[in-house]
């Protein structure tokens, strides 16, 4: 998403969800206005262990 977006980054960082690149002047509007990208990436593993661990997955499956 485009760093303008900060209310949107918030609640991805607040699902565990972390910066991995910024590519700058990636993003062209109709207006051809210029934005950074931002890639944000999440620990599939790690969030999979914590839903083992409170037995989200177990009880998915149910």
């Amino acid at each position: 998403m485009t760093v303008d977006h900060k209310g949107a980054i918030s609640v991805f960082q607040g699902m565990g969800f972390r910066p991995e690149a910024l590519l700058h002047d990636h993003v062209k509007d109709r207006e051809g206005r210029k934005y950074d990208l931002l890639i944000l990436a999440h620990e599939v593993a790690k969030f999979q262990g914590q839903m083992d661990a409170y037995g989200i997955t177990k009880a998915l499956e149910d």
